[in-house]
């Protein structure tokens, strides 16, 4: 069985009210992380982002999401993260996640639209063929 299986099962299993603390309670409530803490994480991943440093930017925006899954910004930071590194699937279920919390959020539906158009133009694109190395000539 896989993750995604387990976390499907896992999830039938609990009860309205374990579902609910579960989206409700964050790391950053639980921990007493303040806003000021992870601004300057989140600073960081942005700075990160702007010189290309890209896998590093993933791993503070998966420390951010884990940290307050209920703020848009760190999904769309992460989004566009995953854009750069060619991962439109996960960018976009990304962008869903943040519109679960803002769905109309300007910032996040706009990237929504152009991850679509990426993921739509990746599809619709013939596969690159590799190159043919020719074949050696053999000396009669």
């Amino acid at each position: 069985m896989d993750a995604q299986q387990t976390n499907a099962s896992n999830d039938q299993q609990l009860s309205p009210a374990a579902r609910k603390f579960l989206e409700e309670t964050t790391m950053k409530s639980i921990f007493g992380i303040s806003d000021a803490a992870l601004d300057t994480v989140m600073a960081l991943a942005y700075q990160l982002y702007q010189v290309g440093r890209y896998d590093e930017t993933e791993v503070l925006c998966r420390g951010l999401v884990a940290a307050d899954h209920k703020y848009w910004w760190s999904y769309s930071l992460y989004a566009a993260t995953l854009r750069r590194l060619g991962r439109f699937g996960e960018a976009l279920a990304q962008l869903e996640k943040g519109l679960a919390y803002e769905p109309n959020e300007p910032k996040l539906l706009f990237m929504r639209g152009e991850i679509r158009e990426a993921l739509a133009q990746q599809e619709s694109a013939p596969a690159k063929k590799s190159p043919t190395t020719p074949s050696p000539r053999v000396a009669a």
